[in-house]
């Protein structure tokens, strides 16, 4: 329906948001089972059971990734191309899972491209969509709502930072949506999980790759109750500072921020 908005490396969710199945696919999923939870451990499950994760928190956090990044990047981009916004209303969708659980594409019974103005308007996104799906991660999964928020809060944030990259979109008609990772609340009050999704980090920092970095993200994804999984290289709990020569002159080791 929208693929002409994406580009570059964008191309990858030109079709999450669909009005057409794929021809290959696993679990269907009416959005109103997802939005209730109902569908949540089965798909969980399958993920855990495909990378071999024993933690069931760790998976729920990891799953989460991929479901927010199929919804939010795509609204993002139709949203800022567009300026309309978008109607995510569960009654209106299924989503298309793979096999192992991560879902594939949103498919609508209509067009969500309704005729109200977008300018950052995420209403349906949180109110319809991450509300319940969040609060039925958490009641199964005992995870903080902040940690399926900042997960969601990534892919909003990078969204935006391709979108200004490839300079197909003038900086003003971004501006009403990255504005929004500056506000606690937004424009009609609700709930704003985007907000501050970043820290600042002091001069010297290094990610968990080794590299240089100015920031990184407020909250740990908590990945790491599984053995089997590391820290994500902008974790805070990943970065490094480098400590300054001790009085023997030798390199003390470096410091955890």
């Amino acid at each position: 329906m929208y693929a002409r908005f994406f580009h570059d490396r964008l191309e990858f969710a030109a079709n999450a948001l669909s009005d057409t199945a794929p021809d290959d696919h696993g679990p269907v999923i009416d959005g109103r089972a997802m939005v209730d939870g109902s569908a949540l451990d089965d798909l969980v499950r399958r993920y855990a059971n495909s990378r071999a994760i024993d933690d069931r928190r760790a998976a729920a956090t990891e799953w989460s990734k991929f479901f927010f990044a199929r919804l939010i990047i795509p609204l993002v981009v139709i949203q800022c191309s567009t300026r309309r916004a978008l109607d995510l209303a569960p009654a209106h969708w299924q989503a298309y899972c793979h096999p192992d659980g991560t879902v594939d594409r949103f498919v609508f019974d209509q067009d969500p491209l309704g005729t109200r103005p977008a300018d950052g308007d995420i209403r349906s996104l949180v109110d319809d969509v991450m509300t319940p799906v969040t609060a039925a991660l958490v009641g199964e999964y005992r995870l903080s709502p902040r940690v399926f928020g900042s997960n969601a809060a990534m892919y909003y944030a990078w969204a935006l930072d391709q979108l200004a990259e490839q300079g197909h979109l003038p900086a003003r008609r971004l501006a009403p949506a990255r504005a929004l990772m500056d506000a606690p609340r937004r424009p009609d009050g609700g709930a704003n999980p985007f907000h501050a999704p970043f820290k600042t980090l002091e001069p010297g920092a290094r990610d968990g790759n080794g590299e240089p970095t100015r920031e990184c993200r407020r909250l740990c994804c908590v990945r790491d109750l599984d053995p089997s999984l590391g820290l994500c290289a902008n974790c805070p709990r990943a970065i490094t500072y480098p400590s300054p020569p001790n009085p023997a002159g030798e390199a003390a080791p470096e410091r955890v921020s």
